[in-house]
């Protein structure tokens, strides 16, 4: 397992300037622009139905009115170095805003339903034909072609594809308690400033939230008669995803592709650890360390993007972990999530917004709610519909109903709780 954190750390714990998707759009073009000659004639994007659908309805850096896939590869045409920038490349645009309307319209989308994600192939055709490829993760560049001649191919002695795919297969045979004790082995100070970094970057999104940038879902919610300080720690998580969704100018730190859920993975780890807890700072990076490893647990069985909701099926449930290992209760961790899952199963992700707010507010609650009820010794029986005693036996039960065999999700569902019962 050695250095296998750090490699976590370097795929997974990465800087986005706004919605990853858009960002990735955004990300194809700028690279393929660099190569293309003449006059404009038009931006063709090939996009898998996850990306497209997350980047439909999200607010873009620095932008007001102006949203989604469309506008951001309009953008990300005018953007300058695109390698060095990857998914902060739509960061400080709003200069290029009237030259990008004037091309929109020569922006098209293909979406490819039968790519699973992250795929992202963006043609702009002029004088010549250039494309280029995003594939496997938002920021892994594969190529760059002029004409059909390759110009630029990621030299990589392993891909950063092939990386994550080693490094999914090696997390996949670990146990809950193997992760944290990969964490406890290889957390490193590189890591915690990392975290403390991320944290920093991630309160300050949540700062305009509750300034008024987004959906003032965190800002409203403090108006509740009975407020209170757990209410509060939701609240900041409300802030920060609807202030990202708006298209808040500051970069966010990403957990598993995902601004949001590293948002929230940051802020509901540390200020509910703040609330629970007397502990140093660094104890509190370390289990939010765990948080993260956890969540991308999870993802590696419901896929990069899914059709859940990743703040209810990852980040909560890192979250959850993170305070059960704080709390000495690690023996809890399976059983707890397992609870969770059964309390919420059925939170679809229909793209990227500014009701991603409400989303976060609610899972939130809802990971400290279940912290807080396994404290009291909860005991809900298990097996239990699709919820499986084995926390990664209900992951795959999750991802079977998210890509549905059957014609419809219920037969599909039926057919995964009658599997699960007969299998204990």
């Amino acid at each position: 397992m050695s250095e296998l954190l750090d490699l976590f750390a370097e795929k997974e714990l990465v800087l986005a300037q706004g919605c990853t998707e858009p960002g990735a759009v955004a990300f194809a073009v700028a690279a393929a622009a660099e190569h293309s000659r003449g006059e404009l004639k038009k931006i063709k994007i090939k996009i898998d139905g996850f990306v497209y659908k997350n980047g439909m309805s999200t607010g873009l850096p620095g932008i007001n009115k102006y949203y989604g896939n469309k506008t951001a590869a309009a953008l990300g045409y005018f953007a300058d170095k695109p390698l060095a920038r990857k998914l902060t490349i739509l960061a400080d645009l709003e200069d290029k805003l009237d030259q990008a309307l004037g091309i929109i319209e020569r922006v098209e989308f293909e979406v490819l339903e039968e790519k699973m994600p992250v795929y992202v192939e963006a043609i702009i055709e002029a004088d010549n034909q250039v494309r280029s490829l995003i594939k496997g993760s938002h920021d892994d560049l594969k190529k760059i072609t002029v004409d059909g001649k390759i110009v630029y191919q990621n030299q990589s002695e392993i891909s950063a594809d092939q990386q994550l795919k080693n490094l999914n297969a090696q997390l996949k045979t670990m146990n809950i308690y193997q992760l944290i004790e990969l964490v406890e082995k290889e957390f490193s100070d590189r890591q915690l400033q990392l975290l403390e970094d991320g944290l920093k970057l991630n309160s300050v999104i949540a700062r305009a939230g509750r300034e008024g940038v987004g959906s003032e879902v965190g800002v409203k919610y403090r108006k509740r008669t009975d407020f209170n300080e757990l209410n509060e720690i939701a609240a900041k998580a409300a802030d920060g995803t609807g202030a990202r969704m708006a298209g808040a100018a500051s970069p966010a730190l990403a957990s598993s592709g995902s601004g949001n859920q590293g948002i929230f993975i940051s802020l509901v780890t540390y200020h509910s650890a703040r609330h629970y807890f007397n502990i140093s700072d660094k104890e509190i990076f370390k289990a939010t360390m765990i948080a993260h490893l956890v969540g991308h647990y999870a993802k590696i069985y419901l896929g990069r993007l899914s059709a859940l909701c990743g703040l209810f099926y990852a980040a909560a449930p890192g979250v959850l972990a993170a305070l059960l290992y704080l709390a000495g209760k690690e023996d809890k961790i399976e059983e707890t999530i397992n609870n969770l899952i059964s309390d919420t199963s059925g939170v679809y992700c229909d793209g990227a917004k500014g009701s991603c707010a409400l989303k976060s507010l609610t899972a939130a609650e809802l990971a400290l709610r279940h912290f807080d009820l396994i404290m009291q010794d909860l005991n809900c029986h298990l097996p239990s519909g699709f919820i499986n005693c084995s926390l990664s036996k209900t992951f795959e039960n999750l991802a079977a109903i998210s890509r549905p065999s059957e014609n419809t999700v219920n037969n599909t569902l039926f057919k995964v709780v009658e599997k699960n019962a007969c299998e204990i």
